[in-house]
């Protein structure tokens, strides 16, 4: 059970079903209690019955006292017995047990009882008009002395209403202490896509109570970490604008220095002509980076068919592998159709499987697989390389991230490439992820929204 809103619900209605069942069992416990009024009801209806069996007797004869208990039978199921003061039986039916109260009943109007296990036994002393005594025996069906026999009879309505109240009770309470989490989540989710516009409500804001304060405190955050990022953004966009005018005259100088240097300056010249382009291809991945990063959506779309872009990429990736003894091969490409950036897809794959050939090892073979899964088109690079720690693997996409710095530097990597994929394929509505292989290596898997058919 992981909903908070569920936990508070549950918990709130079923402690106030266990505080109301309590409080009927604590009442259900005294037996005492019940039985004396019990017997206090029971008691005054025998002597209304008592008396008016006498009544009947001394007015009207035996006749009217037998119709009396005919009546008081068909009626209530009370079978009654009416007594002299010998305990000679004057009409009804006789019993053992019924003879046996009726030796006790009392002479000051007190009952006596015997209670059975299906009928209670109820003998009642009385005076007739006529000035004599009477004894009244009633066998009765017994009353029900439990408080769920209640319940489950004549009050089931009435707890019925009561636990709906009150689970509706527990679920506005519920749902008052949990939507503004709730709404809290939602924006949370936001920020953490990118969109660094989102904030909690401002209604939720208003409140005076501790989720109040963390709403403020979270819209709080979210806006200082808006202006920390769109500031990093802006200031690497302009120092990478800022850095391609010295950059240009350094080519310009490179290229009279090498018009008036002798020989012996050209293995140093082509050292800086290398650094510089290298500079200069780090530079337009920093605006290319700064440029995704601000953007909502690919600049243009149009329909792309997958399978030829990975089949371009691993043609041209294959040329820079020859130089390290290695191949790309396509081992996989089903017929799929996306929409979106030709250039910006292109560029994207073409950073992983370039990757995978500066790490894999000499003589082995970068496997690119483009298959469908689950209504996306699925791009696996798989190198031979050494892999990554399992702890780095979410750290690649990263700018700027490198495993070494040694490593980097001998493959001439920037750390952009891989960041830039990730936006990009973020930007098309899909994502980029890596994991170690099985049996080594790296395998970055690229998924798209696409639409695939099965090729033969």
């Amino acid at each position: 059970m992981r909903s908070l809103f569920l936990k508070i619900f549950l918990w709130f209605w079923v402690t106030l079903v266990l505080v109301g069942a309590a409080l009927v069992i604590t009442w259900g416990i005294q037996p005492d209690i019940i039985v004396a009024r019990w017997r206090g009801a029971t008691s005054d209806a025998v002597a209304l019955y008592a008396q008016s069996a006498a009544e009947d007797l001394d007015r009207y004869g035996l006749a009217a006292l037998q119709n009396y208990l005919q009546r008081l039978d068909s009626s209530s199921h009370i079978r009654a017995a009416l007594y002299g003061e010998n305990l000679q039986l004057i009409a009804g039916k006789e019993s053992p047990v019924g003879r046996e109260v009726a030796t006790h009943a009392g002479v000051n109007g007190e009952p006596a009882f015997s209670i059975q296990q299906n009928t209670a036994v109820v003998s009642q002393r009385t005076l007739g008009p006529s000035g004599r005594t009477y004894i009244l025996v009633a066998e009765m069906p017994r009353a029900p002395f439990s408080p769920f026999r209640r319940l489950f009879s004549t009050q089931i309505e009435r707890w019925i209403v009561a636990v709906i109240i009150s689970g509706l009770i527990c679920y506005l309470l519920a749902r008052y202490l949990t939507r503004p989490i709730l709404r809290l989540r939602a924006a949370t989710r936001q920020l953490a896509e990118g969109n660094l516009s989102a904030r909690a409500a401002k209604d939720v804001e208003r409140r005076r109570d501790e989720i109040g304060d963390l709403v403020r405190d979270f819209n709080v955050m979210a806006e200082r970490i808006e202006t920390l990022l769109t500031s990093q953004k802006q200031l690497i966009s302009d120092i990478s604008h800022e850095l391609r005018s010295p950059l240009a005259r350094l080519n310009v100088a490179l290229g009279l220095a090498r018009q008036r240097a002798g020989a012996e300056a050209s293995p140093a010249l082509d050292r800086i002509e290398r650094e510089a382009e290298r500079l200069n291809e780090m530079i337009g991945k920093l605006l290319a980076l700064a440029r995704m990063e601000g953007a909502s959506g690919p600049p243009e779309k149009s329909r792309i068919q997958l399978q030829e872009l990975v089949r371009e990429v691993a043609a041209d990736a294959g040329f820079e592998a020859t130089e390290r003894n290695c191949t790309v091969e396509v081992t996989a490409a089903q017929t799929c159709t996306t929409e979106g950036s030709p250039e910006l897809l292109r560029s994207a794959i073409e950073n992983v499987v370039r990757n995978a050939v500066r790490y894999t090892a000499s003589g082995t073979a970068v496997e690119i697989a483009l298959l469908s899964r689950n209504g996306h088109a699925q791009i696996d690079v798989r190198d031979h390389g050494p892999g990554v720690p399992e702890s780095e693997l979410s750290n690649l996409f990263r700018p700027f991230y490198r495993l070494t710095n040694a490593r980097e530097r001998e493959t001439g990597g920037t750390g952009l490439g891989l960041a830039i994929t990730d936006r990009t394929v973020r930007l098309h509505g899909g994502s980029v992820k890596a994991a170690n292989a099985p049996n080594g290596g790296l395998v970055v898997s690229i998924s798209l929204p696409a639409q695939c058919t099965t090729t033969s």
